[in-house]
């Protein structure tokens, strides 16, 4: 039985999912691979797992975990994906913004970061719906 990433989720809290709950499925996968996090408290810089789907981005402790992410992000929630050198002072990051934090993350190389940004702004772009012209509406 599998159901919807999006149907396996708790309520998020402060643009956060509840973690424990989600469970990751392969064919939801659009780009995962390690990337260095700063922790949410302590604010030390941690090697994690990343699986973004088209609705989330999750961090897991080890490669090939797709259940109890240490840490989801609900990308429609999102505002920004951008480098981040100046923040950090540290080469090949970036930022996701949520609305009541900022994950700094980091890639091994200027390109894998490139590629992470691109792929989770495309993930953040929420479709819109289009009307033909001739659409009329009831008052």
């Amino acid at each position: 039985l599998r159901q919807p990433l999006e149907n396996t989720l708790a309520a998020p809290t402060l643009g956060l999912a509840m973690s424990a709950e989600i469970t990751v499925h392969r064919d939801d996968i659009v780009k995962q691979g390690w990337l260095i996090k700063q922790s949410r408290f302590v604010k030390e810089w941690r090697k994690r797992w990343f699986v973004l789907t088209h609705q989330y981005i999750c961090s897991f402790k080890a490669q090939g975990e797709l259940r109890n992410p240490t840490e989801a992000i609900r990308l429609r929630e999102c505002s920004c994906v951008k480098a981040a050198d100046e923040d950090t002072g540290k080469t090949n990051s970036f930022r996701v913004e949520s609305p009541n934090r900022v994950f700094f993350l980091i890639a091994d190389t200027a390109a894998e970061r490139e590629e992470w940004i691109g792929n989770i702004g495309r993930q953040m772009v929420r479709p819109t719906v289009m009307l033909d012209d001739d659409t009329q509406f009831d008052d």
